[in-house]
């Protein structure tokens, strides 16, 4: 099955929300967080034996866990009012913000602020990232074309998460904890760029109406076209 113009430049949109995904590092405090919070001074968790520490790190990483159970649900009901482009901007500049005030605050030596960080950040992924990319990946692909799509998306998503994981290690170590939130900051200030300027907001179009979008616009031009609801490049391919 051969793609068209308009699935490639759908599949460059989603695959690169979902790239951005995961390499902004939401998965750090979930694969990462129970060792790095016991490693922190506050609330006592250094002070204690290895074994209470441990069980106070799992247990903040728990409670960042039901943040981002609750936050989900709000994003669901969100998603139909405020649309997926603007649900995902404003998570991705919740996410940077966050990331940004947790990498101040800890360089600071104000550790409590990684905990305050990671928190706001899962709160701004989970209602405005999260379920945006599986949505937008269900709504730009035609059905004929949509298993093909997600499963090389799905490739794309855990290419992303290993990388991540695999990378995370090493800029703790090289250039520690506050910096590599820094980092994390950055990719995300990039992805709201990025998608201010190719993201279309499909709230309340059909596929086909999606599909056509996709087929008479350039990809620099899919966003004014949604918004205007005309296709000002049709049969421009």
């Amino acid at each position: 099955m051969k793609a068209t113009p308009g699935i490639k430049r759908a599949f460059v949109i989603v695959a690169l929300f979902m790239m951005f995904q995961q390499i902004t590092g939401i998965n750090i405090p979930f694969y990462y967080g129970p060792t790095v919070i016991a490693n922190l001074h506050i609330f006592g968790s250094t002070s204690g034996t290895y074994l209470s520490n441990a069980v106070f790190g799992i247990e903040a990483s728990s409670i960042l866990a039901i943040i981002n159970v609750l936050a989900t649900l709000i994003g669901f009901r969100l998603i139909d009012s405020y649309g997926r482009r603007s649900l995902g901007l404003l998570g991705y500049a919740g996410m940077a913000f966050f990331d940004i005030l947790g990498t101040v605050l800890y360089l600071s030596h104000i550790e409590i602020g990684l905990l305050i960080g990671f928190a706001g950040f899962i709160v701004f992924f989970a209602f405005g990232v999260g379920g945006t990319g599986w949505l937008i990946q269900g709504e730009y692909f035609p059905t004929q074309y949509r298993g093909l799509y997600a499963s090389l998306i799905a490739v794309v998503d855990w290419i992303s998460n290993f990388a991540i994981i695999e990378l995370f290690p090493v800029m703790h170590i090289d250039i520690g904890l506050g910096y590599t939130m820094a980092v994390f900051g950055i990719l995300s200030i990039m992805a709201v760029i990025t998608f201010y300027f190719i993201m279309p907001e499909t709230k309340n179009k059909s596929v086909e109406e999606i599909n056509d979008m996709f087929e008479k616009n350039q990809l620099k031009d899919v966003k004014n076209a949604a918004e205007s609801g005309k296709s000002p490049n049709a049969g421009n391919k």
